[in-house]
C-alpha cells in the first residue's frame, strides 16, 4: 500500500443492500460501537497482541459458516423471506444476489462469505485496539499471475510494526496468519493484490489498479 498509489475518499463508496433499499457507507461495515460486538471482543481473552488475533481468528471459524448451494458448492446468493400484511402485502419467498452482512448479522445468521467474516474479524480487532482493515483485492497464482478470483480478508499490524494477513474463510479450523510481504509480494504460490481497504474511520484505493483489475476481468472477460 505505497503513498502514491493510495487514495483516500472523501466521499466513502456507498453500498446499495438491494434488498429493502438499505445503504450503507462501506466504512459502517466495521461496528465497532456495536454492543454485541464490543461484548464478544471482550470475552475473547488472549495473553498476548499474537494470541489475541489467533484467538480472534478461531472465534470466526468455529461459529461462522461459509454458505453453500444445495450441491455444497460455495455460493454468493441466498434464498430471503419478504414478509408482508394483508391490506395489498403479502408473504413469499425469492432468491436475491447476496448482500454484503453487516458483523452483527453475521454473528446472528453464523454464515457469511468472506467480505462478512473478514469485517467481522476487522471489528474484534478494532474494538481490541488492533490495527486492522477490511482488504478488498484479488487472488493470483503466483507463478504467471493467473487471476483466481476476486476476494476479501483482513491485514492487522502489531504494535510492533509487522503486517499480517489474516484469512478468514477456513472452517472449522483457523488460518495462520501470514506476514504480509510474503503473500503481497509474490513469495508463496499464491498472491494476494490489495485494491481497497478501509475501517470504520477511513477508506482507501488503488485507483489505478481497481480500473484494470475491472476492464480486464470485469467487463473484458479475460
Amino acid at each position: 500500500m505505497t503513498a502514491e498509489k493510495e487514495k483516500a475518499l472523501n466521499n466513502k463508496p456507498i453500498v446499495d443492500l438491494g434488498l429493502l433499499s438499505e445503504k450503507y457507507y462501506i466504512t459502517d461495515y466495521i461496528q465497532v460501537g456495536n454492543p454485541e460486538l464490543r461484548s464478544i471482543a471482550e470475552s475473547i481473552s488472549a495473553e498476548n497482541e499474537e494470541d489475541l488475533i489467533m484467538q480472534v481468528l478461531s472465534f470466526i471459524a468455529k461459529t461462522i459458516e461459509y454458505p453453500l448451494d444445495y450441491r455444497g458448492r460455495p455460493t454468493a446468493a441466498r434464498h430471503v423471506k419478504v414478509f408482508k400484511w394483508w391490506n395489498g402485502f403479502y408473504l413469499a419467498d425469492q432468491n436475491s444476489e447476496y448482500g454484503w452482512l453487516l458483523p452483527n448479522q453475521t454473528v446472528a445468521i453464523k454464515k457469511g462469505i468472506c467480505f462478512d467474516t473478514s469485517c467481522l474479524c476487522t471489528t474484534l480487532l478494532r474494538i481490541r485496539g488492533v490495527k486492522a482493515y477490511t482488504v478488498l483485492g484479488a487472488v493470483l497464482k503466483t507463478r504467471r499471475r493467473r487471476f483466481l478470483g476476486f476476494h476479501a480478508w483482513t491485514e492487522a499490524t502489531t504494535s510492533i510494526g509487522q503486517r499480517l494477513v489474516l484469512e478468514t474463510t477456513v472452517h472449522p479450523k483457523p488460518a495462520k496468519p501470514v506476514p504480509a510481504e510474503q503473500i503481497y509480494g509474490g513469495k508463496l504460490s499464491i498472491t494476494y493484490d490489495p485494491i481497497a481497504w478501509f475501517n470504520e474511520q477511513e477508506y482507501h484505493e488503488d485507483i489505478e489498479k481497481a480500473k484494470l483489475y475491472e476492464e480486464t476481468y470485469l467487463y473484458g472477460g479475460a
